[in-house]
């Protein structure tokens, strides 16, 4: 398939919700019978949603997540991130008028969002209800490590003073700044949320994650954030969980939708107060305004299907990747950007080394091969993502020879042509480290020097 220069492919099912158009909500789209959904693999989370759509593939998996919780609240969510959740202006005004009266709040066309809001409402801890309770596992400029160390960590002892159903987690944006380069913090960063999301999941919390917002404050970081969106997608796709997309949402917002220090999400103000609950076309021109809107109608969507046993609301905007990852069948990159995650235990292993990338290195366990025909020049990004226990190397071959090979991160101009990216196995004295990766294909921002 081919992939043009600016590496989109036009999508054959558009979703209005999923994509954010102020018509619809998460819930936009025909519902698809469960069974025929889960068989047609993973959900894939197209790169230019706001949300990503909530198929029968992902509800299955919230209400597999849910049921590992039988004890936990119904009624009740967390909140886990850095300043942007520590803010005020983050859901506080949706706990309503006996807890919050000093917010108005307009849902505009959106009174089906009411019985979510009640439901919410009614979960009290202590006296606050979830969407203004002040959240132990959030503080200013906090990365997904600090949350979960110490003992108990930031994010057991909120587990542990709210018994939740659900989690909104978000972090990135300091996470950038953790490493000794941006690209060297991605690593650290999946590992870290990865480790979060596991003890979110193992208590039956089902996590929703939010990306970072765009960035106005640095030019070489702002050409890294769609990198790390599409890493952070990434992440939620591979454990099939409901995603919101900050960078997306609020990139075509004046501004960008942030405040003067171009790191913080602006807010809509009235009368001189802030208001970041009118959810009209007025409010969500700003950013906190519209993720407010955006979280509560994937919480609702969220309660409806793993609580009320509602039905799927989306079907799959995007068909499943094709290929096994061999020479003769590869993984074929139809959309960039492009996310996949696969498992090198069973792959073929053909490949001992790669002349014109060789360092020693032995790369004789089994690999996945990919597939990419780009219709003309493109700087690419190209990162393999794993975990402890498992080491996959990224290689880079074009016109059947290895030109650059990376650890995880490599970048790149790459021609036009039918080019192929192998994930391989590194070998150690203990074997082939073979296991589950994650491997992100992303365009280069233009003018990047890293590309």
């Amino acid at each position: 398939m081919t992939i043009g220069a600016r590496g989109g492919l036009a999508l054959a099912v558009m979703l209005a919700g999923c994509r954010g158009d102020d018509a619809g909500a998460v819930d936009a789209g025909p519902p698809l019978d469960a069974d025929a959904d889960v068989a047609l693999g993973p959900t894939r989370y197209p790169s230019e949603f706001e949300t990503a759509p909530v198929t029968a593939a992902v509800v299955a998996r919230m209400r597999a997540i849910a049921a590992a919780g039988p004890t936990q609240r119904d009624d009740v969510f967390m909140k886990v991130g850095a300043s942007g959740t520590v803010s005020t202006h983050f859901l506080y005004c949706l706990a309503g008028p006996a807890h919050q009266p000093a917010y108005t709040i307009d849902l505009g066309d959106r009174a089906t969002l009411t019985a979510t809001l009640d439901h919410f409402r009614g979960g009290l801890v202590g006296d606050a209800t979830p969407f203004d309770r002040p959240t132990l596992a959030a503080e200013v400029g906090r990365t997904a490590a600090w949350a979960i160390t110490g003992a108990p960590s930031p994010l057991t002892a909120e587990l542990g003073a709210t018994t939740p159903r659900f989690a909104f987690v978000n972090y990135g944006t300091n996470d950038m700044e953790a490493g000794a380069s941006h690209g060297a913090a991605l690593g650290p960063f999946w590992e870290r949320m990865g480790t979060l999301l596991d003890q979110l999941e193992a208590a039956g919390v089902v996590p929703i994650l939010t990306g970072l917002n765009p960035r106005g404050d640095d030019p070489a970081a702002a050409r890294w954030v769609p990198t790390w969106d599409s890493v952070t997608r990434a992440l939620a796709e591979a454990r099939q969980l409901p995603y919101l997309s900050l960078w997306v949402a609020s990139a075509p917002l004046a501004d960008q939708g942030l405040v003067a220090d171009g790191l913080h999400g602006n807010v809509y103000v009235a009368g001189g107060r802030a208001e970041p609950c009118v959810f009209s076309p007025a409010g969500l021109a700003f950013n906190y305004d519209l993720r407010n809107l955006r979280s509560l109608e994937l919480l609702d969507v969220a309660r409806r299907t793993v609580l009320d046993g509602a039905a799927p609301p989306t079907a799959p905007p995007l068909a499943a990747v094709a290929g096994a990852g061999t020479d003769a069948d590869p993984l074929i990159v139809d959309r960039l950007p492009f996310s996949h995650t696969g498992d090198t235990v069973g792959g073929q292993a053909t490949r001992a080394g790669y002349p014109g990338c060789d360092q020693g290195q032995d790369e004789s366990g089994p690999e996945r091969v990919y597939a990419l025909h780009l219709a003309a020049p493109t700087a690419l990004r190209v990162i393999a993502l794993d975990r402890a226990g498992v080491d996959v190397d990224v290689h880079l071959l074009i016109d059947g020879a290895c030109v650059e090979r990376a650890d995880r991160l490599l970048d790149r101009p790459v021609p036009a042509g039918d080019h192929r990216v192998v994930v391989d196995s590194f070998v150690t004295a203990a074997g082939a480290q073979a296991g589950a990766y994650t491997l992100v294909i992303q365009p280069c921002a233009a003018g990047d020097p890293d590309c």
